[in-house]
């Protein structure tokens, strides 16, 4: 095992960017569907609200900085806001999103990490990395 780090190695974590992954905390509506894609580190959640959003209960998604440092958001309509807060004692991002009634969708695109086979070994490969190699299947 080398004991080099790589930039977006995070301490004491092993393959992180598969399980720090981003996800609805509060939706106002129903969620039609949600996924994250970790090769084009890519979130997406459709939802149908029944009502526009009220003031003070947006539409909430945690967003982990390590695949979120900055992101582009796309959405079919409304306005939204990225912040951080710490009142649980760790930093926590997340995305409020306040929408129209119907069907809305919001795109949140964050930076996509190089992966440098020639640092290290296999073993210190990435999760993604090691699953394209041996054909497997994330569940």
């Amino acid at each position: 095992m080398s004991s080099s780090r790589r930039e977006g190695d995070v301490a004491g974590l092993r393959a992180a960017e598969a399980f720090i992954r981003p996800t609805p905390v509060t939706v106002h509506g129903d969620i039609s569907s949600y996924g994250f894609d970790l090769k084009s580190c890519t979130f997406k959640l459709a939802l149908h609200a029944p009502s526009s959003t009220p003031e003070d209960a947006p539409t909430v998604i945690y967003l982990p900085e390590f695949h979120f440092p900055t992101s582009t958001v796309e959405v079919t309509g409304g306005t939204w806001e990225i912040s951080s807060d710490d009142k649980d004692g760790a930093l926590k991002q997340t995305l409020r999103w306040r929408h129209a009634e119907g069907d809305q969708t919001i795109t949140v695109k964050g930076v996509v990490r190089k992966q440098d086979g020639a640092l290290g070994t296999e073993e210190d490969e990435g999760y993604l990395q090691q699953c394209q190699k041996q054909n497997c299947a994330v569940m």
